[in-house]
């Protein structure tokens, strides 16, 4: 019986599982680690050009029909944005639903390997669906029509239809009711004035100073807002944004990269910090305020839009004096970060953060408060001069020690003097011994007087 090689053992795996829609994944024993795929050199070189070049794509029906070239199902309408990584070797088994919405920077995996065994399964996103920016899927991972994936999420299953699942790994966190549902699944009606309301609910936005949020209904004739995209703003500015936002991320000085994101027209105040791969929302990067003292640490992404299947948002973001966002925080659209707060490693902020508070978490959660630098001052003045309050007394009660040496000295001094005590008893004993004697005397005196009586 002839052996079956471990590539065409892989190819019948693949075949497999894209004839039978129940099974999910396949995992195979490796003989050889450096022959983990299927595919011929050229092929595979086909596939790693064009899912990089997507990455700088915008979302538009040419994107979605380069991405097809490498085997991968991609439907009408889908909305893929950038800076999304797609599996190379295994595109085939990448299955994404008509008018399905992908966040940026997320990742789709169809293949792992660990113990010299090679895991290959399927990434499938129903119609219409949504997964959140930042957030993975593993091979043999679902998401089920009318189903959420939340930000920063790694799914390793299936998600039921209905359901908004988050973490890592993913959980459910919510089950969706009607209400939900209607709101962010519900088809668009193709409202033929949707657009001019539009326009002009963006520019009443835009010039009311007091407003942070703007949420409008998607009613449009694509099958997600997030399709509609160019429709928000001077396409031109689009791209002119776009262009220096992208350069700021691999500009190696924080200098150049303010200076790209104030060319982009965001708002940057004085002795502002920016670290490496950070962005400022490619599409609305003028609606993005930096004051002065922020410190932003390397990936943090701070949005100015969002869509939903059914939403359009656009939001006035503010980072306000003295923030301070640790490395990968995603700020959410509109969000107004307090003066001195401090939000934490791998944490979603949105709406309103107090000032001079910590917070963490998605989403954030206060986690306490921030000591100001004035305050801390004064707090170590009152505890170094309250350290000293407490030294002083101890060092009174040094000259106390030496006073107790001549009283410990006084009082040795009658111990001593016990033998003088002994000297003062001899008289006593001296006079005692007179007495005897005086009396023995008069005794012996008696003695020759009974005599003569006796005589007599």
């Amino acid at each position: 019986m002839t052996k079956i090689s471990q590539k065409k053992q892989i190819r019948d795996a693949v075949k497999e599982l894209l004839k039978d829609e129940s099974k999910m994944k396949i995992t195979l024993d490796l003989e050889d680690l450096r022959e983990f795929h299927d595919k011929n050199i050229f092929r595979l070189l086909w596939n790693q050009f064009v899912l990089n070049l997507q990455k700088k794509i915008v979302p538009c029906h040419f994107k979605n029909w380069l991405m097809r070239t490498t085997g991968m199902k991609v439907g009408h309408d889908v909305c893929i944005p950038h800076d999304i990584t797609f599996d190379t070797y295994f595109p085939e088994l990448i299955i994404i639903g008509k008018g399905a919405l992908i966040g940026g920077e997320s990742n789709m995996i169809t293949h792992e390997i660990g113990n010299d065994k090679l895991t290959i399964g399927k990434n499938v996103l129903a119609e219409r669906v949504m997964m959140a920016g930042l957030a993975e899927m593993h091979p043999g991972s679902k998401m089920s029509d009318k189903s959420m994936l939340n930000l920063y999420s790694s799914l390793k299953g299936i998600i039921p239809s209905g359901e908004l699942w988050s973490g890592k790994p993913a959980k459910l966190m919510a089950k969706l009711d009607d209400k939900t549902i209607q709101k962010f699944f519900v088809p668009s009606k193709n409202n033929p004035n949707y657009y001019k309301e539009f326009r002009k609910k963006l520019k009443a936005f835009w010039k009311d100073s007091e407003a942070t949020y703007l949420k409008i209904h998607y009613d449009g004739n694509r099958l997600t807002a997030g399709s509609d995209w160019w429709r928000s703003r001077n396409i031109f500015l689009i791209y002119w944004s776009g262009v220096w936002v992208e350069l700021a991320r691999i500009i190696p000085t924080s200098f150049l990269r303010k200076l790209c994101f104030r060319l982009a027209g965001a708002k940057i105040g004085k002795n502002v910090y920016i670290g490496s791969g950070c962005v400022l929302d490619h599409l609305m990067t003028h609606s993005i305020t930096l004051e002065d003292n922020v410190r932003l640490d390397k990936h943090v992404y701070i949005d100015g839009h969002e869509y939903t299947t059914t939403q359009t948002i656009f939001g006035k973001t503010v980072i306000k004096k003295g923030a301070h966002l640790k490395h990968h925080v995603f700020v959410r659209t509109s969000a107004q970060i307090g003066e001195n707060a401090v939000i934490e490693p791998h944490s979603m902020a949105q709406r309103v953060i107090p000032p001079n508070e910590v917070w963490g978490g998605i989403p954030t959660k206060f986690v306490k408060k921030v000591e100001i630098k004035g305050e801390a001052e004064e707090s170590k003045k009152v505890k170094e001069e309250s350290e000293k309050v407490k030294e002083e007394p101890e060092e009174e009660k040094e000259p106390e020690e030496v006073k107790e040496e001549p009283v410990a000295e006084q009082s040795e001094e009658p111990e001593e003097e016990k033998e003088p005590e002994e000297s003062e008893k001899e008289p006593e004993e001296e006079e005692k011994e007179l007495e005897e004697e005086v009396k023995e005397e008069a005794e012996e005196e008696k003695e020759p007087e009974k005599v003569e009586e006796v005589k007599k």
